[in-house]
């Protein structure tokens, strides 16, 4: 069946091939990145799926291949899934594969199905209830891409979080909703070109970021990019200002209920910009909430091992230390040491009892 190449179509193959060479070097670089994890899985897997996204909705593979329903929503949806799994990866330094996960997954398979096959009106109710779950989803993006932006202390990163949360999600989700109306076929050409153009200029600048050699926003070695302080990337203003940080920190500022690092900014007079910049480069930290918990897990550590506080309550001991109610206070024990605190008092404590 021979294709009528319009001009609108010939600019569409020309930004889609761009786009599909774009998305490949992105894939290439994640591949060959040395520190391969759950970060560049995630974004392997949202590369490929885009490579899919893209080639499914050019106006030939439609007209020629005219794929099933259910594998067009299939995949589109999976497309979606991987963005999230993605996002939560790349800003979440905590990120850890969990049954969690996979929720949008599951619920994903019923609502596609539906969509797919159910008979008459039934089909109009599970695609509605398919796109309420993306909306939900794109909700959950936005909020992992911005929830921890104020303590980040990777200044690429905080900035990318914007650009990105306000683009990709957002516009996943549309071209997701579009493709689950009928419409013209002169709308429908419309669309492939407004779509293929969106995605060229979207990944073209995720490339850019990733190619400006901006190690700091990709590292994912836990909550720290270095485990020594680096004194070249600072100047000797900038070691003594990280000298005052330290002497503060370890007089017990991290205490103080709610710290942040404005809050911190505030009190020794230092810029913030610059403040995140000591913290960062100087002590290796990606986040001010893993540099205050550091601390307070060091001298949670010391309280739960002196027989005098062993009648300290575990709940007091949170308090003390500056959290606000004791699910947080356990949840960074735990990253940090491996054991709840009462684990670890009740080990600290018997082996006191044998010296």
């Amino acid at each position: 069946m021979a294709i009528e190449l319009t001009t609108a179509g010939f600019i569409d193959l020309i930004l889609r091939g761009g786009t599909f060479g774009i998305l490949l070097l992105i894939i290439i670089r994640f591949v060959q990145r040395p520190e391969f994890g759950s970060l560049c899985a995630t974004g392997i897997l949202f590369g490929v799926t885009g490579l899919v996204e893209i080639i499914l909705n050019a106006p030939p593979v439609l007209e020629v291949l005219a794929p099933a329903d259910f594998v067009v929503i299939g995949l589109q949806q999976f497309h979606f899934i991987a963005l999230w799994w993605f996002i939560q990866a790349l800003f979440d330094d905590r990120f850890r594969w969990r049954p969690t996960c996979f929720l949008p997954l599951t619920a994903s398979i019923p609502l596609i199905a539906g969509a797919s096959f159910a008979p008459g009106d039934a089909r109009s109710w599970f695609t509605l209830a398919l796109v309420g779950l993306n909306v939900a989803l794109l909700g959950l993006i936005i909020h992992t891409a911005l929830r921890h932006r104020s303590s980040d202390l990777v200044d690429e990163r905080r900035s990318f979080s914007l650009a990105l949360a306000f683009t990709v999600p957002p516009f996943t989700l549309f071209v997701f909703a579009t493709g689950l109306i009928s419409l013209d076929a002169p709308l429908v050409s419309t669309l492939c070109l407004f779509y293929s153009s969106i995605y060229f200029l979207l990944a073209l600048g995720f490339s850019y970021w990733l190619t400006s050699l901006k190690d700091g926003l990709f590292e994912q070695a836990g909550n720290r990019l270095q485990s020594r302080p680096d004194s070249g990337e600072l100047s000797g203003a900038d070691r003594l200002e990280l000298q005052r940080v330290i002497k503060a920190m370890d007089g017990g500022l991290y205490l103080e209920p709610g710290l942040t690092i404005g809050g911190l900014a505030v009190k020794l007079r230092i810029p913030e910009h610059r403040l995140r910049k000591l913290i960062n480069r100087g002590l290796g930290y990606r986040n001010f909430a893993a540099f205050v918990n550091d601390y307070r897990i060091t001298e949670a550590k010391r309280r739960l091992s002196d027989p005098e506080l062993a009648r300290e309550q575990i709940i007091q001991h949170a308090f003390s230390l500056g959290y606000a109610s004791l699910a947080p206070f356990n949840r960074a024990f735990r990253e940090r040491v491996g054991v709840s605190p009462t684990e670890f008092r009740e080990t600290a404590l018997g082996a006191s009892l044998t010296h």
